[in-house]
């Protein structure tokens, strides 16, 4: 190892030779073009020319950004190599870099250090735009979404994001929503991910949101559309339990029951047994547009979610024992109809 040491050192250290170190500090180049928003990577290597106990790192003071993933630590390039990355958010056009000191402790207990100095630096603010998302990032995306039917005014946009050297907790549709945040969110470097939700009109069948990219220095348009049809089919298995909101399926009933008076009056006046057959298929009918709604209590201080997680967010607690309509069941949970037309997701649990 000495003699590595020895070898090596013509290459490093010119400003100060009369100095035998055992370790040496430097740092990649800091892209040339920044952005207020961006968040970079900064690689720092370290050359370790001695078997040591610990190796430490010191931080000075930062103007115009602030480090984010801080859990970062060294990492081994190989037997005499190590490297650290730290991710920096910027926050102003004009940057100071800190310092970074490398401290290690060696096997004889004593200590050798090797320091980057504060570097300068000017950051562009980015361009207005009227549908900026606030994400400034090499890449974001939306790896999936869905739209479900809250109630009789809104519904319910769940997305999926991912964003790569991103400010991804700065997301928002603004005014194209009513009412929004984050499910939950993994905020990490270089790639973060998180569950957002949007409560949008019923008659809003699209989003669209425009991101600032980094690398290619512009904006990036985002559009979602949503196939409202498919949440009108699913919303009319419960929606026919209020006749003054859809009177077509208590018409029906009606009919039927008319049907099935004269079936059964017919019957008993010419005694043909071929009539039973319609008959039950009549009844069966009846039977089935009565009940087909299973009604379900819901337990006091039940929780009502927005989706089917436990993170999800909290938009009702039940007071009091209440009487509901099961839709469908998803991990744990059952989606439900509520008296006052809201739809949610409770726990299995927390039902009677």
């Amino acid at each position: 190892m000495r003699v590595f040491r020895l070898l090596f050192l013509p290459l490093m250290a010119l400003a100060d030779m009369s100095v035998i170190k055992s370790i040496y500090l430097t740092h990649e180049p800091i892209p040339e073009t920044l952005y207020v928003g961006q968040t970079i990577p900064v690689t720092y290597n370290v050359l370790i020319t001695d078997q040591y106990r610990k190796l430490e790192t010191l931080m000075g003071e930062m103007t115009g950004v602030k480090r984010v993933a801080a859990d970062s630590a060294w990492q081994i390039v190989d037997e005499n190599r190590r490297k650290i990355v730290i991710y920096y958010q910027i926050t102003a056009t004009r940057i100071t870099f800190p310092s970074i000191e490398a401290v290690i402790t060696l096997l004889d207990g004593s200590v050798d250090s090797s320091k980057v100095n504060s570097l300068t630096a000017v950051a562009q603010r980015i361009g207005t735009n009227p549908q900026f998302c606030g994400v400034v990032a090499e890449d974001l995306n939306v790896v999936s979404y869905k739209v479900e039917r809250l109630n009789e005014t809104q519904n319910i946009l769940a997305m999926e994001l991912t964003g790569s050297l991103s400010n991804l907790g700065s997301f928002t549709l603004g005014g194209s929503a009513q009412t929004q945040g984050f499910e939950s969110q993994e905020i990490r470097q270089p790639l973060s991910r998180a569950f957002y939700y949007a409560f949008l009109d019923t008659a809003q069948s699209d989003v669209s949101f425009n991101y600032f990219n980094s690398v290619s220095g512009d904006f990036k348009r985002i559009s979602l559309a949503f196939d409202l049809s498919n949440i009108d089919r699913e919303i009319s298995t419960h929606t026919d339990i209020n006749p003054n909101k859809k009177s077509i399926p208590w018409m029906n009933l009606i009919v039927l029951l008319l049907v099935s008076i004269t079936l059964i009056a017919v019957f008993f006046k010419t005694r043909k047994i071929v009539l039973l057959l319609p008959i039950v298929i009549v009844a069966a009918l009846i039977v089935w547009i009565v009940v087909r709604d299973e009604k379900i209590i819901i337990k006091q201080q039940a929780q009502v979610r927005l989706l089917p997680t436990e993170t999800s967010t909290l938009f009702y607690v039940t007071d009091k024992p209440t009487s509901a309509i099961l839709l469908r069941e998803k991990s744990g949970f059952v989606k439900v109809l509520l008296p006052d037309e809201k739809i949610g997701w409770v726990k299995k649990s927390e039902i009677e």
